[in-house]
């Protein structure tokens, strides 16, 4: 009789039994750390540099600097509203020091992550308007050159302790689980044929 069905759901079950105890490891060692952003690492984690949070009243403005220290590489900046509530809207004009404009943009959500291509070595400007009816607290982040950014380089960086292993995790899941069904299906067919070769034997 035929095994590879069995073969199959046995490395199956194996590689959902590796996800699930990747996963416990992961949730266990952040153990008391776990906080609003559960597993996940804090917006802060994923730049290189963070501003001072910053509160800023409803129908004011205050502008956050970042001087780059290279050109013609990418700079991911991003906006966190730190005590987000639903109702909450901002604009943000960057500028260059000469005051040119590199873009404008309306937000509604808590984290707002965008990049440009950093033409010149130069101080840029994020002039961040509350466009809402209540104040907020806002932080901005950069990286220079994100594809080389500490939080994906560093092994120990909360992306690579948390997010890769669980990403990794969660594949194995998915093909743990289409191998378990695989050799299900796989059992099924050897099972009906050796029923059938066994009417003639």
């Amino acid at each position: 009789m035929k095994k590879r069905g069995p073969i199959v759901m046995i490395a199956g079950a194996a590689l959902i039994v590796i996800a699930f105890a990747t996963s416990y490891s992961v949730m266990e060692r952040m153990g008391a750390g776990l906080g609003k952003n559960g597993f996940f690492p804090s917006p802060e984690n994923m730049f290189d540099e963070v501003s001072e949070k910053e509160t800023i009243d409803s129908g004011m403005a205050y502008t956050f600097s970042h001087t780059v220290s290279s050109s013609q590489v990418p700079l991911m900046w991003g906006l966190y509203m730190t005590d987000y509530n639903q109702d909450d809207k901002v604009t943000i004009n960057v500028t260059d020091i000469f005051g040119d404009k590199l873009g404008s943009f309306e937000e509604g959500e808590p984290i707002f992550i965008k990049s440009f291509m950093i033409p010149k070595v130069d101080t840029y400007s994020f002039n961040v308007e509350n466009t809402g009816n209540s104040s907020v607290t806002a932080e901005m982040m950069f990286s220079e050159n994100p594809e080389k950014s500490k939080a994906l380089t560093d092994p120990n960086s909360s992306f690579n302790q948390n997010i890769v292993p669980l990403a990794a995790a969660g594949f194995m899941l998915i093909i743990g689980i289409i191998a378990v069904i695989s050799g299900i299906i796989l059992s099924v067919i050897d099972w009906k044929k050796n029923r059938n070769q066994s009417r003639y034997i």
